[in-house]
């Protein structure tokens, strides 16, 4: 399968900002969270950090965060947030009444309160969000008495009646700085749709239920296939599963095969609807996420987005061999491996130990190269270690990964010159003779050879089966006893 290159942005701040409190509104997922979670698309910088959407206190009676750009809470960096419109963002389903709200606090700070605000029934979603879409009053407040929080805190609110699409505004504001983190959450409540100014009636759409899950996802590449399955209770229904082969690389647009797929699905199958609902009950399709709507009765529960994407053509090679590792002296050690590669290859190669500490690593651009590689190994024990590397290609594709086992020794003690042992295990034995002490470095401790029905010798465990391994194989008592 392909994999796609990840292009990491860093942003700097340029407000004031706490050194240690960050967080975001993990339950109903925050506009931002959704973004970090690949729900919501096109949003910048702000899916690798919805925590840090921070500003100076003021909502509602201060001037920040400014209106129209509430949900970045006026950080540049973050002014995709601000994109506001009728499906721009992927919306929870929610009901009125008591639901739980969770904050999850990536470092937790000292806490004033949290606040949670709603938009009115009748604001417009097409405009920015500014104050006077809000209800002012806060719909729930809970004190944090000026302490650090858990960093998952929760708690239950009693959500107020509204019907269609509304934005909830979390505010978290700190006790030992002039600062709040801020978050938009999208919610969905049902019944057809926002009530307008004049208070039309909402009609009722026989569209009532929307399923978990959402018709969006991730760009894709001409050739690749998109499919939406629906599940219900028994698991996956696959008479309804649709497929959609791209055509183009403007049809792997997130944006614009979600609308087509959509499309699709609406045309197949007459018992669902995708889109989004406007205010008259009707679900059209959108350049964008598209809910999945059935009528009451229907047994689906939730639908998902898989993909099958075409193999990338792979013109590079690599060859790894002659892999050599040194004793360990004072806990560093090296490890020198052969590289030969055909084209222009990236290599990446780390060592870890037993556990998967990595203990040395190495990246390196090599042409069409034929040499050594040497890597650098620090606070290292003896025992069990993995050469691990992956090549990929000028375009970002993975095409070859190895992983090789090493055993790493401390430095050799020969022969029994007053120590406690006369090798360590395995050094490269194939056999020990009768009375032979060794340490086995996995556990520290040492072992001597008996006469066992090996005509005098404790075998040394075979390459996969470890079986008289000293202290560690399942018969190694039949070859050794503990010194």
């Amino acid at each position: 399968m392909k994999l796609s290159k990840i292009a990491l942005a860093f942003a700097t701040l340029t407000v004031a900002s706490s050194a240690l409190a960050h967080g975001y509104v993990e339950s109903p997922a925050s506009r931002a969270y959704m973004c970090k979670l690949g729900k919501n698309i096109d949003c910048g910088s702000v899916q690798w950090e919805p925590q840090s959407v921070e500003r100076a206190s003021g909502f509602p009676n201060g001037a920040l965060p400014p209106d129209g750009q509430l949900a970045s809470a006026g950080i540049s960096q973050y002014s995709q947030l601000d994109r506001q419109s009728l499906n721009a963002w992927t919306k929870t389903p929610i009901t009125a009444g008591a639901n739980k709200f969770t904050w999850y606090h990536t470092a937790p700070h000292k806490t004033t309160n949290w606040r949670w605000y709603i938009t009115k029934q009748d604001w417009n979603p097409n405009k920015p969000l500014t104050r006077d879409q809000f209800e002012l009053t806060p719909f729930c407040s809970v004190n944090g008495n000026g302490q650090a929080p858990a960093q998952r805190q929760e708690m239950t609110c009693n959500v107020p009646q509204r019907t269609g699409y509304q934005v909830i505004y979390a505010v978290w504001e700190i006790a030992d700085t002039a600062n709040s983190f801020y978050q938009a959450i999208d919610v969905d409540f049902g019944n057809g749709g926002n009530v307008t100014p004049d208070e039309t009636p909402v009609v009722v759409s026989e569209w009532t239920k929307t399923l978990s899950g959402q018709i969006s996802g991730n760009n894709v590449n001409a050739g690749d296939k998109v499919i939406a399955r629906f599940f219900d209770a028994n698991g996956e229904v696959v008479s309804m599963r649709t497929e959609l082969t791209i055509a183009s690389a403007s049809q792997g647009n997130a944006s614009q095969w979600s609308y087509d797929l959509a499309q699709a699905i609406n045309a197949a199958h007459s018992d669902v609807r995708v889109g989004v609902k406007d205010e008259s009950g009707v679900v059209n399709p959108v350049h964008g996420a598209n809910s999945v709507y059935v009528k009451d009765g229907s047994t689906l529960k939730s639908v998902a987005i898989s993909y099958e994407e075409q193999q990338a053509q792979v013109n590079e090679d690599i060859a790894v061999s002659n892999v050599n590792f040194s004793k360990i002296v004072n806990g560093n050690a090296t490890v020198t491996f052969h590289v030969n590669t055909q084209g222009n290859v990236n290599l990446e190669a780390r060592v870890l130990n037993h556990m998967g500490a990595e203990k040395g690593y190495v990246k390196q651009e090599m042409n069409n190269a034929n040499q050594d590689v040497t890597m650098n190994l620090t606070d290292v024990t003896a025992g069990h270690h993995m050469l691990k590397y992956y090549a990929t290609n000028k375009d970002g594709t993975l095409f070859a990964q190895d992983v090789i086992d090493m055993m790493l020794e401390n430095e050799a003690t020969s022969g029994n010159t007053g120590g406690n042992y006369d090798f360590v295990f395995p050094q490269n034995i194939a056999s020990y003779k009768a009375g032979t002490v060794v340490l086995q470095p996995k556990n520290g401790k040492t072992y001597q050879c008996k006469k066992a029905p090996y005509n005098g010798y404790c075998i040394q465990y075979a390459a996969g089966a470890n079986q008289f391994e000293p202290g560690v194989g399942s018969h190694w008592q039949m070859a050794w006893t503990v010194k």
